[in-house]
This record gives C-alpha cells, sequence and structure tokens, in this order.
C-alpha cells in the first residue's frame, strides 16, 4: 500500500495551498489536506488552526485544544483510503507544525511526521520518524529555536536555503521525499 500525506497548513493558508505544492509531481500519493476552522482575519484571505500568536504558551494551548478535530479529520482520512498509522504521514507547515506535533503527543496517528517552519512548544512528537524543516531566511522561526524545541529526541533537520517562513516548491520536496522514502530500519 501507497503512503497516504495529511497536510496541515499555516495561518492565512489553505489546504488547497498545501495540496498543490505536495502534489507536484506526486499526483499518485493520496493527499488530504484539510482547511483550518478559524478565519485568518489579519491576512485578508485563508484559514487558521487558531488565531495568529508568537506567544509559546498560547501556541501551546491553542495547539492542543485543536488537535481532538484535528485527529478525528486524520482518522475520517484514513478511513476513506483504506491507510493505517504506520502508512500515514502528516506534514505541518507553522501553525500546521505545531498543530501536528501536539495531535502527536497523545495519539499515535502517524509513524512518520515533517515539521516546516514551526516551533513545537511541547518539544517534538513520539513519533517514529520526524523531520524538521527550516528556511535559512525565515525570519519567524529560527533554525536553532526548532533544534531547542526538538531537544533529544532524535529527529533529522534540513535547512532549505534562499527559504524565508513559505511552504515553497523546495520545501514540499523535501518533504515528499522524506515521506515517501523507505523507512528506517529499527534495531
Amino acid at each position: 500500500m501507497t503512503t497516504l500525506l495529511i497536510a496541515l497548513h499555516g495561518y492565512g493558508g489553505t489546504g488547497a495551498d498545501m495540496a498543490q505544492a505536495l502534489s507536484a509531481g506526486h499526483e499518485s500519493v493520496p493527499l488530504e489536506a484539510p482547511d483550518g476552522p478559524v478565519r485568518a482575519s489579519l491576512v485578508g484571505r485563508g484559514r487558521a488552526w487558531y488565531p495568529l500568536t508568537s506567544q509559546m504558551d498560547l501556541v501551546r494551548q491553542w495547539s492542543r485544544e485543536v488537535s481532538p478535530d484535528v485527529a478525528r479529520l486524520v482518522r475520517a482520512a484514513q478511513a476513506r483510503h483504506g491507510a493505517s498509522p504506520d502508512r500515514t504521514v502528516l506534514v505541518g507547515f507553522s501553525q500546521g507544525a505545531s498543530v501536528a506535533a501536539a495531535l502527536l503527543r497523545h495519539s499515535p496517528l502517524c509513524h512518520r511526521v515533517v515539521l516546516a517552519c514551526g516551533r513545537l512548544p511541547d518539544g517534538a512528537p513520539p513519533c517514529e520518524e520526524v523531520l524538521t524543516v527550516t528556511g535559512e531566511d525565515d525570519p519567524f522561526v529560527r533554525t536553532e529555536d526548532v533544534r531547542t524545541d526538538v531537544g533529544a529526541v532524535r529527529a533529522r533537520h534540513v535547512t532549505v536555503p534562499g527559504v524565508g517562513h513559505e511552504f515553497t516548491h523546495d520545501v514540499a520536496q523535501v518533504a515528499l521525499a522524506f515521506a515517501t522514502g523507505p523507512q528506517r530500519s529499527h534495531e
């Protein structure tokens, strides 16, 4: 069976934005990209998972609060595609990364997660395989902060040159290579 990707966008983005970036050249990979429940009023377009904030205590709280609803979306997508958690990969960008990390701290819904340009207030999720991605020129999420967030968890990290706080084609390609690549062996 093939891998199911579930993509969670950032503030002001949409599921369609994530789907477009992730499906380019990989149309055969099943992909679900839901929209967040909140209107992104500060940018005048798109959706959000929670109101915009840089306060880590609020990111933590709001990511935890929305995670049961996202868990239901993930389970429904898995049922539609006949995908088990070991064949499911979450890809979260910005707010979506924080939500994915919070969700996976309490629900083993996937075996791999890609956390792009997002802070992880509770640290890296206890997933089998974790990849964090930051843009070299990201003014909001610094590589050092993500490494601190992850802590002692063994997570891979990629810094994408020339990229700011955005889910670009290059970031999508890094995410897809990790999501669809061979599983690491566990000893």
